[in-house]
């Protein structure tokens, strides 16, 4: 018998209009399999502090919810441990957040030592405040006044594990850098040219690092497939060679505990000659997307001084649409990984970067 999917109804509460990001949470859940029965949201400033939507919504989701055979609501935002327990009393249903849905799919996709260690990290911190509120609740079940139940007990339990995880895996993630440290240190010393191909999740980022050092580099139709950076030589114009590495994709609404576990990877792009910023130029949103990137480089220390705009996937567009766009970004470069057009006039501009940065060290 074949295992059936998990249906989902999508929610979220907006100031003026349904973001974009409502819809980017969508493509989120399909990553994970799920089936996106419906979406629903409501407008309003701020969340309700209790259930984070307003009464009217909440029944309405509620009667969605009996009405289909839904087995998750997946809401766009992260929500407090009261809104959550409150929400799943009424509904008697799983709730996910948007971090969480971005965790079960960095789970999902995480192949390598080093990113199952960033992700449990990210899980475990993700976790630790939820505990809180169930400790409250366990902490009643016995004890008289003045005594510690077996709740609270058991939270302090719970707390002292995740800690003592979280300090371990930590360790062991040090471990990696320095080794990684090592090894950029060596690079460094060399005249190799170093690239980090950046971008928004899903932009073609490993498609072009698979046709650039013409190998066949895992690549799908999915968010977050890449979450530890491939590096591989490509051979300039010039004869000599440049490093391009691969990274974790970006997105909107990125939990500061996700950034700062995968902070040791995306170190990478800090130490670059070139940050290739990868965009997809047939996306509507791409605009959006842009700022969205460059705010989460400038975070992590990245001098914008050392990037350069690739619209990718230009062979998805009409003409006219790519000449208004070449007449308004006039340094970016356009090109198909997929196809591999412009790839000459990309190389050789890494080539112009190539003989800069030597010109510079001499």
């Amino acid at each position: 018998m074949m295992k059936k999917n998990k249906q989902v109804l999508i929610a979220g509460i907006y100031k003026k209009f349904v973001d974009e990001s409502f819809y980017e949470l969508e493509q989120l859940c399909k990553t994970l399999g799920w089936n996106v029965f419906d979406k629903i949201f409501q407008k309003r400033r701020t969340p309700d502090a209790r259930f984070y939507f307003g009464k009217g919504l909440l029944l309405k989701i509620k009667e969605l919810i009996e009405k289909g055979e839904i087995d998750y609501l997946v809401i766009d935002d992260d929500i407090t441990n009261i809104q959550r327990r409150n929400i799943e009393t009424i509904l008697y249903k799983k709730v996910y957040d948007r971090t969480e849905v971005i965790l079960e799919i960095f789970s999902k996709h995480a192949k390598t030592k080093e990113g199952r260690i960033q992700v449990e990290i990210a899980r475990l911190r993700y976790l630790m405040p939820y505990l809180v509120g169930k400790g409250k609740e366990l902490s009643r079940l016995g004890g008289g006044i003045g005594t510690r139940g077996p709740g609270e007990k058991k939270l302090e339990y719970e707390k002292r594990y995740l800690k003592r995880r979280i300090s371990t895996l930590q360790n062991k993630l040090k471990m990696i850098k320095r080794n990684r440290d090592i090894q950029r240190k060596k690079r460094l010393n060399s005249n190799l040219l170093k690239i980090s191909i950046v971008g928004y999740t899903n932009a073609g980022k490993t498609t072009l690092l698979s046709k650039l050092s013409k190998q066949n580099l895992y690549s799908k139709d999915e968010m977050f497939t890449t979450l530890a950076p491939t590096s591989r030589k490509v051979m300039l114009p010039s004869g000599k060679f440049a490093v391009f590495s691969d990274t974790v994709g970006f997105i909107r609404k990125m939990h500061p505990l996700i950034i700062e576990a995968f902070l040791s990877t995306l170190e990478e792009i800090i130490y670059s000659d070139l940050a290739l910023v990868v965009v997809d130029v047939s996306d509507v949103s791409f605009r959006e997307k842009i700022k969205v990137i460059y705010e989460t480089l400038e975070k992590i220390g990245v001098n914008l001084g050392r990037t350069k705009l690739v619209f990718n996937k230009i062979d998805l567009c009409n003409s006219n649409y790519l000449k208004n766009l070449e007449n308004e970004f006039k340094d970016a470069i356009f090109i198909s990984a997929k196809k591999k057009v412009n790839f000459d006039y990309l190389l050789n501009e890494i080539d112009k970067v190539r003989l800069k940065e030597v010109s510079i060290k001499k």
